[in-house]
């Protein structure tokens, strides 16, 4: 047997046994404890090339480079071992410590801490940690249990990482998450963070847990914020990431949500979530009491636009009252003139057309009435603004005095994009402000349209307006001109240098408003003494196919049997003669009630029905309700002066065939009814 003896460097001894096997020696290695005089190859027999010595300097420098602060205890938790990183943290040196047990060392007590690791560890047989603070430094602590060959607890190794910068780094990361989360949660917004493959809810502040009532984390967005069975139509997520994989900023739509029954404008992105995949944001913000108040804005704009219509009636009254007339004494007179020469068997027929001229006069002077008043929503479409300028000079005339001269050159062939209504409302709007400046001392009053190629330079002056061809319709006076100390205002709501109740001071705004909604702008150029010019300039649109022309055709008759429904008689039975004169065969009522009843009696005896829209005991939608459900099939015309009744969505809802507007014009009646039962023909 060989015998080697350690000296004091070689601790513990359970870490030499593996170095016995760089011996080359054949006989059985012992390590004995019991010498100590500090030379091991004073009792070594046989051939040692100092291996062994080498292995424990290996051994020493690599538990001493250990940053971790390391001790070895032995079954009693004294010290037998600690590193140089050990000494420092506790300040003194090893030969302070060895043997001391590491309680006492480490935390100066008496006994084991609570929850000590090394009770722990000798309970469980396996590694136990646990976190320590000494002062402001944070350490974890392992301790791992040492077997001897017999599988008993030889020892213990005790080993001190310092975790101090991972610690303050993961308060800083709380501390920041935990502002950020306050600070989401102080904005009254709805907030949430959705994963964008599984649109599963990763995040939500804590204003959207209250307006959704509850936190529904881990579930589906489209589920618990819409309650959808699948993802939702309006889903943003293809459109936040391009091609590449990157984010493409924000997205930002309006919506409505059914379970809050409010209104939200939502701004939609990708982000990088912590774990590096994107995810979807969304802010939401509550947009309901503003879209309240826009419609209410709009509400209110429509009923001050209408006012402002009425008041522009108002003004033109005396004109329309002084054109009537004059239209009427035609029509009287001409009758009379008529039905002398009727009465001696003569026939004048040059009497009877300015009869139908004056009556042509009349009702395209209601026609403009009924469309200046009418309140409608403005339908933009392409349109001539020159036969509208023209209709209102025409209606503007009358209502002027005769020192007011009109004069001007109308004609462009220009078409812009607006409604036609509007349209003629602003030309009244600007012709009726400059006749009320010259109405003392008389004038010109001049209206113009031409186009325009307006280049940067001059739009760059004008908000939202952009370079292109633009129509300008001018309207001037020779009047006194606008005080340039008033000029900034005069396109405020209400601001009027009128006479009370000779204006509303809405008019200029109302044409402004009109204007910059078809994308256009107004000027103003003034001169004290010289009058005033009013510029409006509407962007030119460009139509791919040109407006065709209308060719009067000659219209056949027929022969089919027509009930015509009218509560007065003189219209009753002279359509029927118009009609029976093409060969029709014609039935007239003058009682709605009496009309269904025939219907009812004989349904198949009618190929048309042609309803008038005002009748006493029932209206001309409810009769036609009623035949429908006798026969479904019967088709209906409905003729009507002016009703706020007949809408397009009645139109289609009772499938009317066709709208005739009166007075009943002979040609269109024919061309009309013709058209409808021939398309019945082809079903």
């Amino acid at each position: 047997m060989i015998r080697i003896v350690a000296d004091k460097e070689f601790n513990p001894w359970e870490e030499l046994r593996p170095m016995a096997s760089e011996f080359t020696l054949d006989s059985k290695i012992v390590l004995d404890e019991s010498l100590d005089d500090g030379s091991a190859t004073d009792v070594v027999h046989g051939r040692y090339d100092g291996t062994f010595k080498t292995a424990s300097k290996m051994w020493r420098d690599t538990f001493n480079a250990m940053s971790e602060a390391l001790c070895i205890l032995d079954t009693d938790f004294r010290i037998v071992q600690s590193n140089r990183a050990m000494m420092e943290l506790l300040n003194q040196p090893e030969a302070e410590i060895i043997g001391k047990p590491c309680w006492e060392i480490i935390h100066g007590s008496d006994r084991p801490i609570e929850n000590c690791p090394c009770l722990r560890v000798k309970k469980h047989r396996r590694r136990q940690t646990l976190q320590l603070e000494i002062g402001d430094r944070h350490f974890e602590v392992a301790v791992d249990p040492r077997f001897d060959e017999k599988g008993r607890i030889a020892g213990y190794i005790h080993i001190m990482a310092d975790i101090t910068a991972r610690k303050k780094s993961e308060t800083a990361l709380r501390e920041a998450r935990h502002t950020l989360v306050t600070i989401l949660d102080s904005i009254d917004a709805t907030i949430y963070v959705a994963d964008m493959q599984t649109h599963d809810i990763l995040f939500m502040n804590r204003h959207m847990k209250e307006t959704f009532a509850g936190d529904f984390t881990g579930q589906k967005c489209w589920r618990a914020f819409h309650h959808k069975n699948a993802i939702c139509e309006e889903c943003t997520n293809a459109k936040l990431l391009d091609d590449q994989g990157s984010p493409t900023g924000a997205c930002v739509w309006e919506g409505y949500n059914a379970i809050t029954n409010r209104w939200y404008v939502n701004y939609d992105r990708a982000i990088r979530w912590i774990d590096g995949r994107h995810v979807h944001l969304q802010v939401a913000t509550d947009i309901t009491e503003i879209k309240a108040l826009e419609q209410e804005r709009l509400h209110t704009e429509a009923q001050l636009r209408q006012a402002q219509k009425m008041e522009a009636i108002g003004t033109l009254a005396g004109g329309i009252a002084h054109d009537f007339n004059n239209i009427l004494s035609a029509i009287l007179g001409y009758s009379e003139l008529a039905l002398d020469d009727a009465l001696h068997d003569r026939a004048s027929p040059n009497y009877i057309r300015e009869i139908l001229k004056a009556g042509g006069r009349a009702r395209d002077l209601v026609y403009q009435i009924l469309t200046f008043s009418r309140q409608t929503e403005t339908e933009a479409k392409p349109i001539l603004v020159q036969p509208i300028v023209k209709e209102a000079l025409k209606l503007l005339r009358a209502s002027l005095p005769s020192t007011i001269a009109i004069s001007g050159n109308t004609q462009c062939d220009a078409i812009v994009e607006a409604d036609p209504i509007q349209i003629h409302q602003v030309i009244m709007n600007l012709c009726t402000n400059a006749g009320h400046a010259m109405r003392p001392t008389g004038g010109t009053l001049e209206v113009n349209l031409s186009k325009k190629n307006l280049s940067g330079d001059f739009t760059d002056q004008q908000p939202a307006a952009l370079p292109g061809e633009y129509l300008k319709i001018s309207v001037s006076d020779t009047g006194p001109g606008i005080d340039r100390d008033i000029l900034d205002r005069i396109f405020d709501p209400y601001f009027t240098t009128k006479e009370k109740g000779e204006g509303t001071g809405m008019g200029l705004a109302v044409v402004q408003g009109i204007v910059q909604n078809c994308r256009g702008f107004v000027t103003v150029e003034t001169h004290t003494g010289k009058g005033t010019c009013f510029n409006v300039y509407l962007p030119i649109i460009q139509m791919d196919e040109p407006v065709q022309t209308k060719v009067d055709a000659v219209v056949p008759g027929g022969h089919e049997h027509i009930l015509f429904v009218d509560d007065e008689p003189p219209l009753a039975d002279l359509s029927k003669q118009i009609l029976e004169r093409m060969g029709y065969s014609v039935t007239i009522k003058t009682s709605s009630l009496e009309a269904l009843e025939l219907f009812k009696s004989n349904p198949d005896a009618f190929d048309l029905v042609i309803s008038d829209m005002t009748m006493p005991h029932m209206t001309g939608d409810i009769l036609t309700l009623k035949l429908k459900e006798v026969h479904p099939g019967i088709p209906v015309i409905i003729c009507t002066g002016y009703s706020e009744k007949v809408t397009q969505e009645m139109i289609d809802r009772l499938k009317i065939r066709a709208l005739i507007m009166k007075p009943i014009i002979r040609d269109e009646l024919l061309q009309t009814v013709r058209q409808i039962l021939d398309e019945g023909k082809k079903k």
